[in-house]
């Protein structure tokens, strides 16, 4: 194969393809397999035998000329691995800045007032409606207590024991009815079945009246004027006296079924109208007697099912509704205050973990940076190496082989290689950035006590600005 022709070959050969980046670990020149790809020993004995290159040549043969071209293709491709790596570790420094994470952080005080105070006046309208009400229906429950000369609490079953009253009403109507039952049923055809309509009628009336008089008359006795006393006793004496009519209604309606009269309605009201403490047998005074135990407990437990003194237990209920609302809704507010202190202060220690963590990775990136100019810089060193290796190896082997023909002169210098368009791989700027991030994680680090205890002053005095509604009251009554 003539000279040209090798040439011509080279020239459309993929040894001139686009370099690509090369990490030069990844790809370091091997002196050895190049020269044994380019058939550099080969060409340089053919070439050499023949007076190639002639004695007074300057330019490079074709064989060293492939050999700096190989060369120039690793040096480019080292050098677009490192540009682009730079570029990849310039831009995880800029995320890495942590300057403004640092700076919310040492305002993270101020930040807890904000937020406090803004909570704190969005609630201000609702926490006001609240205290206003609650003050009011503190000092009409005080103006009663005034009034009505009460100096103690008021008092009213809660819980079981209300219900247990409630359910003694509802008991007392199923085991009056019940027992009345057994006594009406004599009378009717239908027997106890029959009886059982009639006797719950009975007690619920008797059971009922009772209990509205106990709950809503009777405590009248305690009023503290005499009129009020005076509506108690009647209450009272009311209620006894509808006990015992019910009671000998219903001994009487008892006479006139056990007569199987055709009416016994008309005629148990004509004989209680005539003969109201006349009844036929010990039955229907049992009757009686029954009915009027019940209505007695009835009229008790409706008395107590509120404070002894009327109209008591209802505005101090109102009261301790309304006082509870704005306790609720204080204790609410602590509490939101209480999530913001704490939320600020877990941002303050992420932040001072984030920092520190972040200067450590902001260090490695800019050792990475150093050490990818490093390996450049020896990337290259070994090319010129290379091509100093490659086309030395090629001259003394064409000088073997040029039958003592002299060897030309440009063999006695090796090509420069071209000038490559380097970048700034320089980290002066990023270790400047550094060293600012680096004072302000100082800065950081010794403020972080002061900062909390800032939050903890400022979540103090929000904290005390919500009073409880006593307070409110000592500082008002306070001369």
């Amino acid at each position: 194969m003539g000279v040209f022709d090798w040439f011509r070959q080279w020239a459309t050969s993929s040894n001139r393809s686009v370099a690509t980046p090369r990490h030069p670990d990844l790809h370091p020149i091997d002196v050895a397999k190049l020269a044994q790809e380019l058939r550099l020993k080969d060409e340089a004995k053919r070439l050499g035998a023949g007076g190639i290159p002639a004695v007074d040549a300057v330019a490079l043969s074709a064989p060293e000329f492939a050999a700096v071209q190989k060369i120039e293709t690793y040096r480019q491709g080292y050098l677009d691995w490192a540009v682009a790596r730079m570029s990849l570790l310039s831009m995880d420094l800029g995320k890495l800045n942590i300057t403004a994470d640092v700076n919310r952080a040492l305002n993270a005080s101020q930040e807890f007032e904000r937020k406090a105070a803004s909570l704190l006046t969005e609630q201000h309208s609702e926490l006001k409606a609240l205290s206003e009400s609650a003050r009011n229906a503190q000092k009409e429950l005080e103006r009663f207590r005034g009034k009505h000369n009460l100096h103690r609490e008021a008092r009213w079953p809660e819980g079981a024991t209300a219900f247990m009253l409630l359910a003694a009403v509802v008991l007392l109507v199923i085991f009056e009815g019940a027992l009345n039952a057994g006594f009406f049923a004599q009378g009717l055809d239908s027997g106890w079945l029959g009886g059982l309509t009639y006797a719950i009628g009975f007690a619920v009336l008797n059971v009922g009246f009772a209990y509205a008089l106990g709950k809503w008359g009777l405590r009248y006795v305690n009023h503290v004027s005499p009129l009020g006393k005076l509506t108690g006793l009647l209450a009272l004496a009311a209620g006894l006296g509808l006990i015992c009519l019910v009671g000998l209604s219903t001994g009487h309606f008892r006479d006139a079924m056990t007569a199987e009269a055709a009416e016994p309605a008309r005629v148990a009201f004509e004989t209680l109208k005539q003969r109201p403490f006349e009844l036929n047998d010990m039955l229907s005074w049992a009757l009686f007697g029954l009915s009027v135990g019940f209505g007695i407990v009835a009229l008790v437990d409706g008395y107590k099912t509120d404070d002894p003194y009327p109209g008591y237990g209802k505005i101090s209920r109102h009261a301790q509704q309304v006082m509870g609302d704005y306790e609720a809704e204080l204790e609410g507010l602590r509490a939101e205050l209480e999530v913001l202190k704490n939320v600020e202060l877990e941002n303050l220690n992420s932040a001072v973990d984030n920092a520190q963590a972040g200067l450590a990775v902001y260090r490695g990136r800019i050792d990475e940076k150093d050490a990818a100019a490093i390996r450049l810089a020896t990337a290259l060193q070994n090319a010129d190496n290379s091509v100093s290796a490659l086309l030395t190896d090629f001259r003394n082997e064409n000088e073997l082989h040029r039958n003592s023909l002299p060897r030309p002169k440009y063999f006695d210098q090796i090509p420069a290689l071209k000038e490559l368009p380097f970048p700034d791989f320089s980290t002066a700027l990023d270790r400047q950035a550094l060293a600012s991030q680096e004072a302000l994680v100082q800065q950081l680090l010794t403020e972080a006590e002061t900062i909390r205890a800032r939050i903890q002053e400022a979540f103090n005095n929000q904290y005390d600005r919500l009073k409880p509604l006593n307070s409110q009251y000592k500082t008002e009554e306070a001369p």
